[in-house]
């Protein structure tokens, strides 16, 4: 009988140590991805103007808050322009790169002032540092504010690379609207690697300043993301008069432990009262209603954009609504 002769085939350890871990890493990475969730909403879909927009989430994983995050928020309005900035600090989270270490309104070079006068051009000074062993790519924002969380002006003014260790500092004008509300203001200025919109994320939490336009009263306190349980909560005020109407979009992430998330939603801005779509609540509005008065949907004369509560009829609390908000206006 002929004998079969069989042969032991035996890896090389370190081979198979290399099939180990990476066997290892790619488990964790496929657990670790689906364990971690942000989440991002509004209190509503649409707001008339003059109505505050709250924006509320949180992160967690396996369904439990993580407590320590930064939240980068950008939202942008129906043009497409920036219309809030904010790099939120949720808990006490550990953060490396580039930190904005100071911002404040000042004079043209810099130095530190308390106040300024509307319809003038004010200054804002930022300093900030790349705390990392290697150049960053980094925006510095800036965020305005006036006491009633009405935002005011959100830009860019530096967009570039941070050399490893350096300290840089920029003076920028902002114009003062005429029409601003005299009394308290605030500034933010964050560091993100890039917008959110653009796949970036912060760098590190927004720092704050207030100041005073054309007023000698007490500052009020700087408006912070509301903490509980890891969540974040943050409002802001759609003026009655001038605002851009349509659809803003919320871009909101977050970079933890190595893993990106992102989340967009969308809120509408109308102008409630203004049936003529004309961007102002007036006379013409009134006589409108007054016309439809008593019409029900499926009846002679139902027009559904007259029918304002939304209630298949048009009647004395519609007339109510536009009167209500009578000299309200804004542009579409």
């Amino acid at each position: 009988m002929e004998m079969v002769e069989t042969k032991n085939f035996q890896l090389p350890i370190t081979l198979l140590y290399l099939i180990l871990f990476l066997t290892v890493i790619n488990s964790f990475n496929l657990t670790y991805c689906a364990t971690l969730k942000l989440t991002v909403v509004t209190n509503k879909t649409e707001y008339n103007v003059g109505e505050t927009i709250q924006i509320t989430g949180n992160l967690t994983m396996d369904g439990s808050p993580v407590s320590d995050w930064i939240l980068a928020l950008q939202v942008n309005d129906p043009r497409g322009k920036y219309h809030v900035l904010r790099a939120l600090p949720i808990g006490s989270p550990q953060y490396f790169g580039v930190e904005v270490l100071n911002v404040y309104l000042s004079d043209e070079i810099g130095n530190p002032k308390s106040s300024v006068r509307r319809g003038t051009l004010g200054y804002i000074t930022i300093i900030w540092r790349n705390k990392a062993s290697q150049d960053l790519p980094a925006s510095i924002t800036l965020n305005l504010y006036y006491e009633n969380k009405q935002p005011f002006l959100a830009f860019i003014p530096f967009k570039g690379t941070v050399r490893a260790g350096s300290t840089q500092n920029m003076t920028v004008s902002v114009p003062i609207p005429s029409d601003a509300p005299t009394g308290a203001a605030f500034v933010y200025s964050a560091a993100f690697s890039d917008m959110p919109s653009n796949d970036g994320y912060a760098y590190c939490p927004e720092k704050s300043s207030s100041f005073m336009i054309t007023s000698t009263s007490t500052l009020s306190q700087l408006e912070k993301a509301l903490q509980e349980d890891g969540a974040f909560n943050v409002t802001f005020k759609v003026p009655r008069q001038g605002a851009l109407l349509g659809y803003y979009t919320i871009y909101a992430s977050t970079l933890h432990q190595f893993q990106y998330f992102q989340k967009t939603r969308l809120f509408r801005v109308m102008l409630l009262g203004d049936v003529d779509f004309n961007g102002k609540v007036d006379m013409s509005d009134v006589g409108i209603i007054l016309r439809a008065y008593g019409t029900k949907k499926g009846g002679q004369g139902w027009n559904p954009d007259y029918d304002l509560n939304k209630d298949d009829k048009v009647d004395m609390s519609d007339v109510g609504i536009v009167l209500r908000n009578y000299g309200n206006y804004g542009t579409y």
